[in-house]
């Protein structure tokens, strides 16, 4: 079943003051087409659309990025987010066990890069397959599978090229924020 959200649920149950979910939405989101301030309809939220303005304002909020940013990397970003993020809901949802939400740790990692149009950045997927422990005396070592994707709509990097001003965002974490805000006052 379709479920939407309004801004004042969305509020409460994402622990965002009103006034900034409600700016974060006109800023990140299509003007709504059921109307506006004087229609009288109240926008009504999907969980994808709800998904994109949380995850814009933890861009700005929390990562630092302007609005403009934040906007062009939920631009860059739209196709992989909706074929390995949204998608992923009803599975997410459904499950069992909760505390797995969303499988694998996914690592997000926002490069600027040099061009003309500026805001412009490169992408670096990181998908952790698996994570095995090796002990060395007192020294905690480990071995990870991963597998990674390059988003680049900015320059092309060099291989193996991991400037100091890149910011990584923790996706699993924020996924499973999101949903668990959402699915633990629906009980």
């Amino acid at each position: 079943m379709l479920k939407f959200y309004l801004n004042r649920e969305l509020s409460t149950r994402l622990g965002i003051p009103l006034g900034r979910w409600k700016r974060w939405s006109r800023e990140f989101l299509p003007p709504d087409p059921l109307g506006g301030h004087q229609s009288g309809y109240a926008r009504q939220y999907s969980m994808k659309d709800a998904f994109y303005v949380y995850l814009a304002g933890y861009l700005v909020s929390a990562m630092g990025f302007s609005i403009p940013e934040a906007r062009q990397i939920l631009n860059d970003l739209n196709g992989w987010l909706k074929k390995n993020i949204i998608e992923n809901y009803d599975a997410v949802i459904d499950a069992e066990n909760y505390p797995n939400l969303g499988g694998p740790r996914i690592d997000l990692m926002i490069i600027p890069v040099q061009r003309k149009t500026l805001p412009a950045f490169t992408y670096r997927i990181r998908s952790l397959i698996e994570r095995k422990p090796f002990s060395e005396g007192d020294s905690a070592i480990w071995q990870e599978q991963f597998t990674e994707q390059i988003i680049k709509p900015g320059e092309p990097l060099k291989k193996g090229c991991y400037p100091a001003y890149a910011r990584w965002v923790n996706m699993s974490v924020i996924v499973g924020h999101f949903l668990l805000r959402l699915k633990s006052e629906e009980k």
